[in-house]
């Protein structure tokens, strides 16, 4: 068996004068990233939080913690896919609200407190924040959630401008009823979620870094092919539910085109993403990034170097 380095848990404790919060961590292949993320959430100011571990890989030594340690629960799951991970960890809580951690990210300590004031005070049933996004290379910068100008087409405007990681996010477990994440997805499952319940429950957003998102390279969100054709099929499984996703379904392909180039250039391949930026053109996709994406991917130049630049500059308009 191996302990768990460097985390103490023992300030894990319940207080039902409080909503329970259940936290939702699903580990499959990375129980050794784990210490700092379970630390954050012990750590948390609000004092009524379960942990609730989804393990697909067997973790003799979770389940151990688990045993020993007062608001964790254990649960193992066959390796089905984070969608499954997380929709199994949402069947094992207790809480009122729910909340998702992955194994390699972190909350500040205050996140909970500020988002269940939040929810308290304004009877939202979706609150997220803003975070803060590690590099593998060291970089911090900070990612502004999409602000909340129509929530009757919150789910729209997510759609178009994303901004919203799953970290960021508490729920109230009654969403969930008829909500959950999609286990035909192979990516994009929490946008996809998202944008359900951005378009049928009421939003709000916290607008200060409440948690850090770990960009690594090698993740998920990394497989620009697979983003892709998830992103695709998630477009038409929402149009299909929602009249209002139908209404723009053609302008969210045509974006779905220009963000898979964008992944492709910076991946290192300028043909392929001049292709799917030229089907976006073609598409109607109408975006000044777009066409200097379309030169960058033409000329000699150093392509991810460049799109760095260009995203740099993006931050500072913004």
């Amino acid at each position: 068996m191996t302990d768990l380095p460097d985390v103490d848990l023992s300030n894990l404790e319940r207080n039902d004068d409080e909503t329970l919060v259940s936290a939702i961590v699903p580990t499959f292949g990375d129980a050794d990233l784990l210490s700092p993320g379970l630390q954050s959430i012990a750590n948390q100011t609000y004092g009524n939080v379960e942990i609730i571990i989804v393990d697909s890989s067997g973790v003799g030594w979770l389940e151990d913690l688990a045993a020993d340690t007062e608001g964790i629960v254990y649960v193992y799951q066959e390796p089905k896919g984070l969608a499954a991970a997380r929709n199994r960890g949402i069947e094992a809580a207790s809480g009122e609200v729910i909340a998702f951690l992955d194994a390699d990210d972190r909350w500040y300590p205050e996140k909970l407190e500020r988002q269940m004031a939040e929810m308290d005070a304004g009877g939202a049933d979706v609150v997220y924040s803003d975070v803060c996004v590690l590099t593998d290379d060291g970089e911090r910068r900070r990612l502004s959630a999409l602000p909340i100008s129509d929530p009757d087409n919150h789910h729209i405007e997510f759609l178009y401008k994303g901004g919203v990681p799953i970290l960021s996010v508490v729920v109230r477990r009654e969403c969930f009823e008829q909500n959950r994440f999609n286990e035909d997805l192979p990516a994009v499952e929490d946008r996809n979620l998202l944008t359900q319940l951005f378009a049928v429950f009421e939003p709000a957003r916290v607008a200060e870094p409440l948690a850090v998102y770990r960009q690594r390279q090698g993740s998920m969100s990394s497989d620009a092919a697979t983003m892709y054709e998830a992103e695709m099929i998630s477009l038409e499984h929402l149009a299909d539910e929602f009249p209002s996703v139908a209404n723009c379904y053609e302008d969210l392909v045509a974006l779905a085109e220009y963000k898979y180039g964008k992944r492709l250039l910076r991946s290192g391949s300028p043909g392929e993403a001049r292709r799917h930026f030229i089907t976006a053109t073609l598409a109607g996709h109408r975006d000044y990034r777009l066409a200097v994406l379309l030169a960058i991917s033409i000329l000699p130049v150093d392509h991810r170097r460049s799109l760095w630049h260009l995203e740099r500059v993006q931050e500072y308009l913004s």
